[in-house]
């Protein structure tokens, strides 16, 4: 059984500015490289170290990384990347289109305007975790990703959160992965005081 545990980044200059950050990208705050390191705290107390590292291609995500894991050899993979959000790229958070009335993801409203369906995105990510994952045998894996991207992969699992739970800036997912399965174990929240949520 391979233990998996999937993150998202530290918090960005454009998390700061209400910016759409998907395909484009900006670096870490000051903020945010303490929240990665808060998050190795969090792996160190447990005695968790990392056979295999993976991040997006993304510079948020791999600096993310690199401070979580000092400075371990991280492989970029494109498939862990942020959702695209079109020509809302880089705009302010409040021009996004509203979700439909009781949806929890944009689903595919941003298609129209050249960004990605949440489904494209969840099957993306899933497919190139388990193309890694298989070559894993029984190590524990670290892969840093994004906020919607793993919605979207959540999605597509099948598993559902309680209402008021999101991805916070470096939030960690503690998955089973066996015989071509993710099972989702624990949410771990460094940012806030490391509230954890068992499934």
């Amino acid at each position: 059984m391979v233990k998996l545990y999937l993150m998202r980044h530290g918090q960005t200059l454009f998390n700061t500015q209400g910016r759409v950050q998907g395909a484009c990208d900006s670096p870490l705050t000051k903020l945010g490289v303490e929240q990665a390191l808060l998050a190795k705290s969090y792996f160190e107390q447990e005695m968790i170290v990392f056979d295999r590292v993976y991040s997006s291609t993304q510079e948020r995500a791999t600096d993310t990384a690199k401070l979580v894991t000092n400075n371990q050899e991280v492989q970029q993979l494109k498939g862990l990347k942020e959702m695209d959000f079109g020509s809302f790229e880089a705009q302010p958070e409040y021009l996004l289109p509203k979700f439909r009335q009781g949806a929890n993801s944009f689903e595919d409203l941003l298609v129209p305007y050249g960004g990605e369906d949440i489904k494209s995105v969840g099957k993306r990510v899933k497919a190139e975790m388990i193309s890694q994952l298989d070559k894993a045998a029984d190590d524990t894996v670290l892969m840093v990703s994004h906020g919607a991207a793993m919605w979207g992969l959540c999605l597509e699992l099948g598993i559902s959160f309680s209402q008021g739970i999101f991805f916070t800036n470096c939030a960690i997912c503690e998955f089973n992965y066996e015989e071509g399965s993710l099972i989702l174990k624990k949410l771990i929240q460094p940012t806030d005081d490391f509230k954890t949520y068992t499934f």
